[in-house]
């Protein structure tokens, strides 16, 4: 699959939500182009050097899009699933564009009580808890975000480390060093190190 890339300083993964604002003409025709496709783009979070593309990245689809105070275009971004990059080309404006190849994403793992999961000691949901509460309490002050989610997703601790990665002030490697693995147990660890 090939596709347009924005590379950011910023972290989105699948089923998150944010909201870019656009200037650049290369980004004015990669918003186009995703409009017109519905094909979506790709974003990248950049190297903490703010110079290198990190290998694996979300393609996002645009939800919404609006004229801002500013003049600028504002566009309202959802993830829908994570690729890695083989390959990246430049176009004569800038703009970059990636082969990619679509990778699973981290499976589900719901932290309530179910028959299917006796395994799970009563003291690892508990820290779950705890990560999902403070989650919903910080984004309670943003309810433009908070409402792109459900209810629901808070029960599912994959999705809630998802949410913490993109907006906790970790390094753009620790960031990677966990968004590159097959679940979620990494980021739990850096976030249960970092959130008492």
């Amino acid at each position: 699959m090939i596709i347009p890339i924005f590379p950011l300083p910023i972290c989105l993964l699948p089923q998150g939500y944010t909201q870019l604002r656009i200037f650049e003409a290369r980004y004015k025709r990669l918003v186009s182009e995703s409009l017109k496709s519905g094909q979506g783009f790709g974003l990248c979070m950049l190297s903490d050097d703010k110079k290198t593309i990190m290998p694996i990245g979300t393609l996002t689809q645009i939800v919404d899009f609006e004229t801002l105070d500013d003049g600028l275009l504002g566009i309202s971004v959802q993830g829908k699933q994570t690729f890695k990059i083989n390959q990246i080309d430049v176009e004569h404006d800038g703009l970059k564009r990636a082969d990619v190849t679509i990778i699973e994403g981290w499976p589900s793992h719901i932290i309530e009580q179910n028959a299917a999961q006796p395994h799970i000691r009563p003291l690892e949901r508990e820290k779950d808890k705890r990560l999902s509460e403070t989650l919903k309490q910080l984004l309670q002050q943003y309810p433009q975000h908070l409402a792109h989610y459900n209810e629901s997703d808070f029960n599912d601790i994959s999705w809630v480390c998802q949410r913490w990665l993109e907006i906790i002030p970790l390094t753009a490697s620790q960031k990677y060093q966990c968004i590159n693995n097959h679940d979620h147990l990494l980021a739990k660890s850096f976030l249960l190190d970092i959130i008492k």
